[in-house]
């Protein structure tokens, strides 16, 4: 068990329970009772009233202290006020584990939030472990013990998928769709405040529990990230996949979205990027959410490749698998001859037999078609697909007369699927809830349904990424940048220069000057043509306030362009800081990339590659990662860019030196590292790409004030 997450063995299968707060009039209470009817995993359970000698038809006792012995756990729902008095008199008892259903506490301003920490403490003094408060409680599908306060399908099937989510009131939808397409859970938990356990202990508890195959989490934020960390790398070497909801966008404060790099990062940005290197999948919906753990509780190690052979009752349902696959990168690539004539045997003569394969109608005379095509895209074209979805199953809504055919058919339908050599997924045309005897065939024979054509592909989208993300997410993480000397508070380029050339990054020749004579003497020296530049800490954007001045040839130029720089940045910016004027060779880029690193306050410094130059705004595309990143990490980072097309020779365009654009993108993370925990950000835009000369051609460093 790893130290950074608090032991949780026994706290989700508690034999005995005490209902503190139960009353006749509340909701809760009868919810909880509901679930409780159905815990077979429970022993006993008091409710625990001192007005009432019985709620809902069952006994209650005054106190606590009227029982034989403390219950192991204590679900705890009276006013906020009355929390911490409770609290300590079943710790007196011996009680030692805590739900807290009780909201405002720490949600409700400085009173409750001085009361939760009150509660809080005094677990924390006694060994206690408190789930809450503000929170529904949990339900352990798979062992019988179901502590809830809101409403839970009684139905609900026991499996292998563990839940955890920061929203309580999320909890029913997820209870609802896991129902409606069979979705077996092991357990599923709210955390709500987050006193003491947090979304993060549980995640570490289901790493460990050998019931749980994939973990699902609904993510508000990450308290601690180096605990979550921990956690997400262990389930990563255990192969137990980690899906993520995460919501929430914010900016990363003023003095880090002085850059460009700030902007376009942002808070939301950086944990999708953090999570990723963790190889944790991230979706965006929380039908999302449950289909894409469902689908890698059945495979684990995701999928291995993007290739997907198609098989439907449906024209229009070919067409509408190919439009949501397109966009995902999921390829559907062409029948083979053998497999175009093996299935053209099996079907009508006026079948078009290609990939995505319509079986038309004939699907209902001869119901043997779905494993037909299975096994001759396993016998014949196994190398060329990486996934096989059968949309022409029907999954019938009742037994019928012919249950015992039905049956049958399904029983030859799942051997055919156990017997190919690729995963083989049932799909339904549109999301909706499967049948109680839909569900039955579907669970009786090990069958992998995907719910509704758009969720089941970003289900199929989620478990191809995860196949990618993992690899990434244990590699090797003890690389360490190389030491270099100190630079002191030096912010831009004329100081920084020799520190960019030191790190791997290549700099034009420049020279700082403070008049108009050393301006043009430094062009001669430089040589022509050359880029002036203001050089002012407070102004980030220079070309915005006539900061800049390009292709100047000779020194009547040169020596107009320093008094015209000065002049409109003093107009533009009166207060601005002016050290000077740079003086660089003028550089034509065929590509200018932004490329920085912005420290972000919960996950740390990320390093950001993108359009360069003035569509850095404008495109807003952005490939981000956690430091460190090695040159081989780049090239998949530029793969995530429109602009990395034009690394190739757009348009007679010289192909650019990857390689040495990697290098100069590691370089800048070396800068980073060198600026040490002063740095905000720092950001070389643009990095100017031309065949094998990639050079930084502007740099600006935030660093923390004071």
């Amino acid at each position: 068990m790893d130290a950074v997450t608090m032991v949780l063995d026994g706290f989700f299968a508690p034999r005995s329970v005490a209902l503190i707060g139960a009353s006749e009039s509340s909701g809760w209470t009868k919810m909880v009772l509901d679930g409780i009817d159905l815990s077979a995993g429970l022993r006993d359970v008091h409710l625990v009233n001192p007005r009432r000698s019985a709620v809902h038809g069952r006994r209650t006792v005054p106190e606590l202290s009227a029982l034989d012995e403390a219950p192991d756990l204590a679900f705890v729902m009276v006013g906020p006020d009355r929390v911490p008095e409770v609290v300590d008199e079943a710790l007196a008892l011996g009680t030692r584990d805590f739900v807290v259903l009780s909201a405002g506490l720490g949600e409700a301003g400085h009173e409750g939030a001085a009361l939760q920490r009150q509660v809080a403490e005094l677990c924390a003094r006694r060994g206690a472990r408190l789930l809450g408060p503000n929170v529904s409680g949990y339900v352990n599908a798979a062992g019988g013990v179901r502590l809830f306060g809101l409403p839970v399908p009684a139905d609900l099937p026991g499996g292998r998928v563990g839940v955890v989510l920061q929203s309580g009131g999320l909890a029913t939808h997820v209870l609802a769709l896991a129902r409606s397409w069979g979705v077996g859970l092991s357990l599923l938990a709210t955390t709500g405040n987050e006193a003491m356990l947090t979304a993060t202990d549980v995640l570490g508890h289901l790493v460990d529990d050998p019931g749980t195959d994939v973990l699902a989490v609904f993510l508000e934020s990450v308290r601690d990230t180096a605990a979550f960390r921990e956690v997400a790398l262990r389930a990563a070497r255990a192969a137990k996949p980690v899906v993520a909801l995460h919501v929430g966008r914010s900016s990363l404060g003023r003095a880090a979205a002085l850059s460009h790099t700030g902007a376009l990062v942002g808070d939301h940005r950086s944990a999708m990027a953090a999570l990723a290197d963790l190889g944790v999948v991230t979706v965006n919906t929380l039908e999302d959410l449950v289909a894409t753990a469902a689908l890698l509780s059945r495979q684990r190690r995701g999928l291995r490749g993007r290739r997907v052979a198609v098989v439907a009752a449906s024209g229009g349902a070919c067409e509408l698998i190919a439009d949501a696959a397109e966009p995902l990168g999921f390829t559907l690539p062409p029948f083979s001859p053998a497999l175009t004539q093996s299935m053209a045997a099996a079907m009508p003569e006026f079948a078009d037999v290609r990939n995505p394969l319509d079986v038309t109608g004939f699907v209902v005379k001869t119901a043997d078609l779905p494993f037909i095509a299975t096994q001759r895209v396993g016998a014949d074209a196994a190398d060329d697909y990486d996934v096989l979805i059968l949309q022409s199953v029907v999954l019938p809504a009742a037994p019928g007369p012919d249950e015992a055919a039905v049956r049958a058919r399904f029983a030859r339908l799942a051997a055919a699927v156990r017997e190919c050599p690729i995963p083989v997924v049932l799909q339904t045309g549109a999301t909706f809830a499967l049948s109680p005897f839909g569900l039955e065939l579907v669970r009786d024979n090990d069958l992998t349904v995907l719910p509704g054509i758009a969720a089941g592909m970003r289900a199929l989208d989620g478990a191809a990424r995860y196949a990618e993300l993992r690899p990434r997410a244990l590699r090797d993480r003890t690389a360490a940048l190389a030491q270099v000397r100190d630079i002191g508070t030096a912010t831009g380029l004329p100081e920084l220069a020799p520190l960019l050339v030191e790190c791997g990054v290549p700099v034009p020749p420049s020279r700082l000057v403070r008049s108009a004579p050393e301006a043009v003497g430094a062009a001669a020296e430089i040589g022509y043509p050359v880029v002036l530049k203001i050089v002012a800490d407070d102004i980030a954007h220079k070309s915005d306030v006539g900061g800049v001045i390009l292709d100047l040839h000779d020194a009547d130029q040169v020596a107009a362009a320093y008094g015209r720089i000065l002049a409109d940045v003093a107009a533009a910016v009166p207060r601005a800081r002016v050290d000077g004027v740079l003086v660089a060779a003028m550089r034509p880029s065929d590509v200018e990339l932004l490329v920085g690193v912005v420290v972000d306050p919960s996950w740390g410094p990320m390093l950001t590659v993108g359009s360069g130059g003035v569509l850095a705004e404008l495109l807003g595309e952005v490939a981000v990662r956690p430091l460190p990143v090695l040159e081989q990490d780049v090239a998949g980072m530029l793969a995530e860019l429109r602009v990395s097309r034009l690394l190739d020779g757009y348009r007679g365009g010289a192909p650019a030196d990857r390689a040495a654009v990697a290098r100069a993108v590691v370089g800048v993370a070396r800068v980073a590292e060198a600026i040490g925990p002063s740095l905000r950000a720092i950001e070389v835009n643009p990095l100017g790409v031309s065949g094998h000369r990639v050079e930084a051609l502007d740099l600006l460093v935030v660093r923390a004030e004071g």
